[in-house]
């Protein structure tokens, strides 16, 4: 079981560095509200005009609007490719990447967990900072990474001769389903679930799929907590990025996993800015 003001103690630095790192970072997120507007008005905005931390973001805007004054978004417009590249090496993604998996790391610890369950592996950047963390640590709780793309995980399993100590499995879930007995029978409780970005391309109901198999979930996302929506939500709508609001979230969380950290609220308080990024939910 689970006690929140224990688990708060053992999180604290952690906690404490991300949402340092994030007050920097989105203090002056209002301007790029603004400078996206104007870019949806179709109005000049250079990108010196727009915070550091949202260049990425300024980028992604600049390809949409184009893309749509030729007629729609195309994925393999090769752009796309090396804005997801650059978004990687960003110090803000990593350090989210890196503070899911502690945070997961650190769970895992406290309840003793018997699987660890990553969603979206994708690039696999996530799975080898848990197995790195884990054996660092003098830990070995079986990981098994999960993604609805079959070669994806041929790429993940390789890294398991990377980590002779760890036990790393793959298996083929897409979120949106609920897991079939072929993961089931991976997974031994108590479980740790842990992701980062996926549930923006998937639906809420996705949540009740992770409850079948995990007591814990880490969910890394941008959860809108307050509703209020910008041009940038706007543009990314249409490539199928749309907002997570949590107030469509939430009850779902409660359903399932009811005790909750809102682990960067505290960024929302200061600054304003009406996303949370990290959430921590589990059943007991």
């Amino acid at each position: 079981m689970i006690q929140e003001k224990d688990l708060a103690e053992k999180l604290s630095e952690i906690q404490e560095r991300y949402i340092n790192f994030m007050l920097d970072s989105l203090k002056d997120w209002r301007q790029w509200a603004d400078a996206s507007q104007r870019m949806a008005d179709g109005k000049p905005v250079s990108k010196d005009e727009v915070p550091e931390f949202f260049h990425t973001e300024y980028e992604w805007a600049k390809i949409v609007l184009d893309m749509e004054d030729q007629g729609g978004f195309n994925w393999q417009d090769p752009r796309i490719a090396k804005l997801f590249a650059a978004a990687a090496q960003t110090p803000f993604y990593k350090l989210w990447g890196e503070t899911i998996t502690e945070v997961s790391r650190v769970l895992a610890q406290q309840i003793n967990a018997k699987t660890l369950i990553e969603i979206g592996a994708g690039r696999g950047n996530l799975t080898r900072d848990m197995l790195v963390k884990l054996s660092r640590n003098n830990m070995s709780v079986p990981l098994v990474a999960t993604d609805a793309n079959e070669t994806i995980l041929e790429n993940i399993a390789e890294l398991q001769d990377d980590f002779p100590e760890q036990s790393l499995r793959t298996c083929l879930w897409d979120v949106n389903r609920p897991p079939e007995d072929l993961l089931k029978n991976q997974i031994k409780n108590p479980a740790v679930l842990y992701e980062r970005a996926s549930i923006t391309y998937a639906t809420y109901g996705s949540l009740e799929n992770m409850a079948q198999v995990a007591d814990v979930i880490v969910l890394g996302d941008y959860f809108n907590y307050t509703g209020e929506l910008f041009a940038y939500d706007t543009m990314f709508d249409k490539i199928g990025v749309k907002p997570l609001l949590y107030k469509d979230v939430e009850p779902l969380l409660l359903k399932h996993f009811p005790n909750q950290i809102l682990f960067d609220q505290q960024v929302h308080e200061s600054v304003g800015v009406p996303n949370i990024s990290l959430i921590i939910a589990w059943k007991r």
